[in-house]
């Protein structure tokens, strides 16, 4: 691969100049007045059919994406051109990039040149600095561009092309496949360009689009032969011969290499010589205009070629020798002249992919190593960041390279967190540079393996540690790889492994006490998982105390996330609460969300929700994006039965998720939305979202995930299928005591289990439910939730109304209405059975209010049927009717007061604002309301809103 430099847009690379009688004036927001025309020939379908989709986004101001492949040489730089020329005089604003095969290293360079490259860029300077904070942050990048385009889109079309999107960079990869889908109801058009390729990045883009995005796939295939003859006569000024058309007969209907052949032609007839073969044409061209140059021009055409991308000419000239400005635009106009440079913007690049490849496959390997590693050590020395040269070292590197092992893992630090998976690669490659026998494999080696766990590669980095420790004897050495590879294994999940690992570093001899602290903590931490709390405990304990005594905060970190693991799975909310006050003093915000989740388990939800709002006021607005955050808001929402909000922020989880592969958030998001879907009567629909989770269990840890298994067993349970419920249910409460998790210290599921228990007449799960909401109440002692929750279940084993009373008293102090709302129905039940039909039809009545208020229509329907079913019938309970799939009458308040606001100007930013809520979450209510609405763009939607009329108090949001 060739070298890279700076993020900048090559104006006219791609193409040929052939395509067009004007080279048009590079990427930017282009005027009618400020864009050359460009002449295609033989791409009039693919111009139809592009400018259908520009049309198309116009008029219905839904947001469309446009792919354009091929081979290289096809012409597919220029039909982009030639789309973005016509979507500037059609009004749009525009904005143009290019990705180069450099840019795996610049992360986004390409979109964010879109964005403002051009005299007049689509964002203007104080908004794109806006985004410079945010570079290593891609999801909250993602979410600030999409508003500020999307607030763009109200008052113009907006087009944003990107050129040769198969050597882009992940963060760019990332972008493209999920900015599409955010813009998909504002006019906001995608062009991409990318060689054709099963699969790769482009492919990963229209996988990520849904259902509104309008796609379009143009695949540029050959010219015909009238097309190839038109295009010489456009070179040639006149009518080819028969025998050059013959000769271009032979170029596939290329029009690169059509253009190579006829410059060919020229040449040779000026020296009076025959023609070579196509496969040969363009290196030999090439090589003919290289010799032709003046020593330092020729020179300049290389260092293009292994620059890799536009090269800056004050780069350029220092680089050759300290030229001046006015000596290096002497050699750029040569070039130029002999076809072999482009300049644009102070700029200068090779004319085309093909023409780069050429001159750089001729420079000879050493010259090309030396080049390199050049152009490296000048963008250190010019404090580039360290991304930027990493492939220049790595392409000149050679075995036990200390400088560019050393630049490698300083571009891989750079990157760790804005493209993790470029850290990962940058990492091992500086390892790979090493031997065994060098004194940097060990050291490479460690670092190698803390950044692979840094990023979440934790099998990648168990193997580079396994390597290590092959060879490595010193006991420091290999009691912190060790601790590295606890690491790797408490991410994976892997306990038992990880404490045995620690535990035989800890028997090495020679340890410092630090590191023999920080070991000791680790294998604490692995004993919450597999030993008892008291055990873990004590061992945490004993860390913390030693790592005090060290002032080594790692190690008393360590020890402090074990001792609120160990409370935590022994359902200890209240000792994890105090624990976690405890790590705030030693580590940043990283638990916070964690806390807020303990807050919830005891009833203090305000508590709670003033974290959150902390949270929130002390970051910038885009925090709100963070899944953590989302995580936490979601659950609040679920455990106070606000389903609608509940199963808008799982839905925005679960895109987040998917977005960043992250099977935990995915799991509890599909776990809401399937509680909500369960609640609403929607069985089936709740099984189906839990299909993919059980898939995600058995690909990452076996289908150990209890939650997933909870949920899965409820699923049956309510679909008739006792017998299975209790396959799935039985075994994981049998091990509830002894399993390292806390979910069974959760109020509503002991009820749960309880109840599914009594349904099949299985008396021992039953009582285990019982014994463990017990449990749970006696470690929280005040717990309304907790407390109520033991009483419910046992009243149920009891089937006695007295203490299911008890349990209705306690539970009136919770700040959960489904808790109450479920004995209210339990104890209505026991009290109709013992013939008190009176005081049963309060409690029923009261719990049937409660389930119509929070939208639980499936509870309120079996009440309903309870009653029916006793005789009971001059009751009039009213429960809701099902919320119809599609129309207006589906929607939600919180949805159709988002209708209200974006049909009244607002941007999806400022609706956030109005709701208080996430830009992410608007988006997600916009999206279902596009769908149940059966509209595609804000524009159709306003239309629908005003056709229906705002006046109509039906719809009025209050």
């Amino acid at each position: 691969m060739r070298g890279a430099a700076p993020a900048s847009l090559r104006g006219n690379s791609g193409g040929h100049s052939a395509f067009c009688n004007a080279r048009p004036r590079r990427g930017g927001r282009t005027g009618r007045n400020h864009m050359a025309q460009t002449v295609l020939r033989g791409r009039s379908d693919a111009m139809s059919r592009a400018l259908v989709a520009l049309r198309r986004a116009t008029s219905t101001g839904q947001g469309a994406l446009i792919v354009i492949s091929g081979e290289p040489g096809i012409g597919k730089s220029a039909v982009l051109r030639a789309v973005v020329e016509q979507a500037a005089r059609s009004g749009f604003s525009v904005g143009s990039g290019k990705a180069e095969q450099g840019d795996q290293i610049a992360p986004g360079a390409p979109l964010l040149v879109s964005l403002r490259s051009g005299r007049q860029p689509l964002l203007p300077g104080e908004a794109f600095a806006s985004l410079a904070p945010l570079y290593d942050k891609p999801l909250w990048l993602v979410d600030r561009i999409s508003s500020l385009l999307e607030e763009m889109a109200l008052s113009t079309p907006v087009l944003i092309a990107v050129d040769d999107v198969q050597w882009s960079d992940r963060l760019t990869r990332f972008a493209l496949r999920v900015l599409p889908s955010r813009l998909a109801g504002s006019p906001v058009v995608w062009v991409l360009t990318s060689r054709w390729a099963p699969t790769g990045p482009v492919q990963e883009v229209i996988a990520g689009t849904d259902d509104v995005t309008a796609v379009t796939r143009i695949t540029l295939g050959p010219l015909g032969p009238d097309d190839i003859v038109s295009l010489a006569s456009d070179r040639l000024g006149a009518e080819p011969s028969d025998h050059v058309k013959k000769l271009l007969n032979g170029v596939g209907g290329n029009p690169f290499w059509a253009v190579q052949v006829l410059d060919g032609l020229a040449r040779r007839r000026e020296r009076g010589e025959g023609v070579g073969g196509l496969a040969a044409e363009l290196s030999a061209g090439v090589r003919e205009r290289m010799n032709e140059l003046s020593e330092r021009t020729a020179a300049l055409v290389r260092l293009t070629a292994v620059w890799g991308r536009p090269l800056d000419a004050s780069d350029a000239g220092r680089l050759l020798g300290n030229l001046s400005d006015a000596q290096v635009g002497l050699l750029v106009r040569e070039g130029v002249d002999h076809g072999l440079l482009g300049t644009a913007d102070h700029e200068v690049f090779l004319p085309h992919d093909l023409v780069g490849e050429a001159v750089y496959a001729d420079v000879a390997p050493d010259d090309r190593r030396t080049l390199h590693r050049s152009a490296a050590r000048y963008l250190v020395g010019e404090g580039r960041p360290a991304l930027v040269s990493a492939t220049h070292f790595r392409v000149s590197a050679v075995q036990n390279d200390e400088e560019a092992v050393l630049a490698l893992e300083r571009a891989a630090s750079e990157c760790l967190v804005s493209m993790p998976e470029q850290a990962a690669e940058l990492a091992q490659q500086a390892f790979a540079l090493t031997t065994p026998a060098h004194p940097l494999w060990l050291v490479t080696g460690t670092r190698t393996v803390e950044t692979l766990v840094n990023v979440q590669r934790e099998s990648r980095a168990l193997a580079v540690a396994d390597r290590l420790l092959e060879v490595a004897t010193e006991p420091e050495v290999v009691a912190r790889i060790e601790l590295q590879a606890c690491r790797a294994l408490w991410c994976l999940g892997d306990c038992v492994r990880m404490e045995r690992r620690a535990g035989a570093a800890l028997a090495l001899t020679g340890l410092s006490a630090v590191l023999r602290a920080q070991l000791s903590a680790a294998q604490a931490l692995a004993a919450s998982r597999t030993k008892s709390a008291a055990r873990a405990e004590s061992m945490a304990q004993a860390a913390l105390a030693e790592g005090s005594r060290l002032g080594d905060d790692y190690c008393q970190r360590l020890a402090v996330i074990a001792l609120i693991e160990a409370a935590r799975n022994e359902g200890r909310h209240r000792l994890a609460l105090d624990r976690f006050a405890d790590l705030r003093r030693l580590s940043d915000t990283a638990y916070e969300i964690e806390e807020i989740r303990t807050l919830q388990h005891l009833d203090a939800y305000d508590d709670a929700e003033a974290l959150l709002a902390k949270i929130r006021e002390a970051r910038d607005d885009v925090d709100e994006l963070l899944p953590s955050m989302l995580y936490a808001q979601m659950w609040q929402d679920h455990n106070l039965a606000r389903f609608d909000a509940a199963e808008a922020g799982a839905r925005t989880l679960l895109r987040l998720a998917d977005e960043t592969d992250n099977h935990g958030y995915r799991l509890n998001a599909r776990m809401v939305l399937a509680a909500v879907a369960s609640y609403r009567g929607e069985i089936g629909r709740a099984t189906e979202l839990l299909v993919p989770i059980e898939d995600d269990c058995r690909l990452s840890d076996g289908d150990r995930s209890p939650r997933a298994r909870l949920m899965r067993g409820w699923m049956k349970a309510g679909s008739g299928d006792l017998a299975g419920a209790l396959e799935i249910l039985g075994p994981l409460l049998d091990r509830a005591e002894d399993v390292r998790d806390p979910w069974p210290w959760t109020p509503p599921w002991m009820r749960i289990l309880a109840d599914i228990g009594l349904a099949a007449g299985d008396r021992d799960m039953v009582a285990a439910a019982s014994r463990l909401a017990d449990l749970a109440a006696r470690r929280n002692p005040g717990v309304a939730s907790l407390d109520g929750v033991a009483l419910h279940v046992r009243g149920l084993v009891a089937d006695d109304p007295d203490v299911l009373d008890a349990a209705v008293s306690t539970l009136r102090q919770s700040p959960r209405p489904m808790l109450l709302a479920d004995a209210l129905k339990d104890r209505g039940s026991a009290l109709l059975r013992q013939g008190r039909s009176e005081q049963a039809v309060d409690a029923l009545v009261e719990a049937a209010e409660i389930y119509q208020r929070v939208g639980a229509t499936s509870a309120g329907r079996v009440i309903s049927n309870l009653l029916r079913g006793q005789g009971i019938r001059n009751i009039r309970l009213n429960p809701p009717a099902p919320r119809p799939h599609s129309g207006w009458a589906s929607l939600t308040p919180t949805e159709l007061r988002v209708v209200e606001l974006i049909s009244t100007g607002y941007t999806n930013r400022s609706a956030a604002e109005a709701l208080s809520v996430s830009t992410n979450t608007v988006n997600t209510h916009l999206r279902a309301v596009f769908r149940k609405l059966g509209v595609k763009s804000r524009v159709q939607l306003a239309l629908a809103w005003r056709g229906k009329g705002a006046d109509d108090t039906v719809l009025r949001p209050r």
